[in-house]
């Protein structure tokens, strides 16, 4: 969906400005229009058709954003709009009023820019996923096994629960990252993002209490039934060519480094490289999915568990894919012939071997690039290089 429209509705102007801001950098195709109070809002829901609407909960008018969503949810015309809750309420509260509305996803204030882009990515997701279910399933030429499989699968965890599916999203991205960033070759490489998608599939047999509950917490299983999970993807992989290769890589998932996983205690060595990267993955993104903590809290969390759970050599990946997952626009990604001297560093550097060469917030001179250099061409810096994005003169330093 290159273009769409979507509905701001906050009593506050700084927040509809702030939003507005977003939206145009994240989303160049979409049409944003804003609202100050929900009856403002439902005049133009009627008359517009939104494909998206982002309320806030607490508005000052007798409308509330929830009886906003329960109006639009209740027209069979307008029941397809994608409704997005503003609050400040913490998860325990959410739980409890969850079952009044009849809302598609939360965005908790005080929210990042990178959640407002991943919230609306998942609802271009939803949106388009129903627009194909509304069309006679057709394959197209142009269609790859693979993401007609996935698209099928895809729609599966949608209807258990959207944000299992949400998650799902975020693990293979994260996979299709450090895949890409692990110097792996292909298949392997292609075969990590499917294996992310399969141990989400897994879950489908939880109950619900632990549908969205971490796999793993301190390098274990977080409940015993989380042993099944990737035995159950991998009982699924094995039964579908597309997802076949990806079986014994999700089956290792669960393997700790030092030998202490299941279900069969490999070390090292014996775990696959795609199942180590894939480990880090599903734990980033779940962790951090359920602490509600930023992405670098949870990257140091992870960094505790070096050598029992995770490959040390790749826990440096982590670091740098969660600075860039916190806030994509305040960073950039090189490669080390890219750096030049004033460049501020946003994650510490660190070698194959594990040697720290440099902390996060280090500005690079020239004599600290040559030292780089010399280590880089015989003990190679771990991924890319994550610097902060130089900023531009202010108004008031021109003249």
């Amino acid at each position: 969906m290159k273009t769409f429209r979507i509905l701001v509705v906050d009593d506050q102007p700084s927040v509809l400005v702030a939003l507005e801001s977003a939206l145009r950098a994240f989303f160049p195709g979409a049409r944003t229009f804003l609202a100050s109070s929900a009856e403002e809002a439902w005049e133009f829901v009627q008359q517009n058709h939104p494909d998206i609407v982002l309320t806030d909960i607490l508005l000052p008018s007798g409308m509330s954003g929830i009886e906003l969503c329960e109006r639009i949810k209740s027209d069979p015309e307008l029941a397809t709009t994608y409704v997005i809750l503003m609050t400040a309420f913490l998860p325990e509260e959410w739980q409890g009023q969850q079952p009044q509305h009849r809302a598609n996803a939360l965005l908790r204030k005080p929210f990042q820019l990178a959640d407002i882009r991943d919230k609306v990515e998942t609802a271009l997701r939803a949106l388009e996923l129903h627009r194909a279910q509304e069309r006679t399933f057709e394959p197209s030429a142009s269609s790859s096994p693979t993401d007609a499989l996935l698209e099928f699968l895809a729609a599966l965890l949608q209807l258990r629960s959207p944000a299992l599916a949400e998650l799902a999203h975020h693990i293979r991205r994260a996979c299709q990252w450090l895949g890409q960033h692990a110097e792996m070759a292909e298949p392997e490489r292609g075969l990590l993002p499917l294996a992310g998608f399969a141990v989400v599939l897994g879950r489908l047999a939880l109950p619900d209490h632990l549908l969205l509950e971490p796999l793993t917490r301190g390098g274990h299983p977080s409940d015993e039934l989380m042993v099944h999970v990737p035995l159950g993807a991998a009982t699924v992989c094995r039964r579908h060519g597309v997802l076949l290769p990806a079986a014994p890589v999700v089956a290792a998932v669960l393997e700790n480094y030092d030998g202490s996983g299941v279900p069969d205690h490999r070390r090292a060595w014996e775990i696959p490289l795609a199942a180590r990267l894939l480990r880090l993955a599903v734990d980033f993104e779940e962790l951090l999915w359920s602490s509600q903590q930023p992405p670098a809290m949870v990257a140091a969390y992870l960094e505790r568990f070096a050598r029992q759970a995770y490959d040390p050599q790749l826990l440096p990946l982590i670091a740098q894919y969660a600075r860039i997952r916190a806030a994509p626009e305040e960073v950039l990604a090189l490669n080390f012939h890219e750096l030049q001297p004033g460049m501020v560093l946003a994650h510490d550097l660190h070698t194959r071997s594990g040697l720290k060469l440099a902390s996060a917030g280090t500005s690079l001179t020239e004599q600290l690039l040559e030292r780089l250099r010399r280590h880089h061409s015989t003990d190679p810096i771990v991924g890319v290089i994550v610097v902060y994005r130089p900023q531009a003169p202010s108004a008031e330093g021109t003249a």
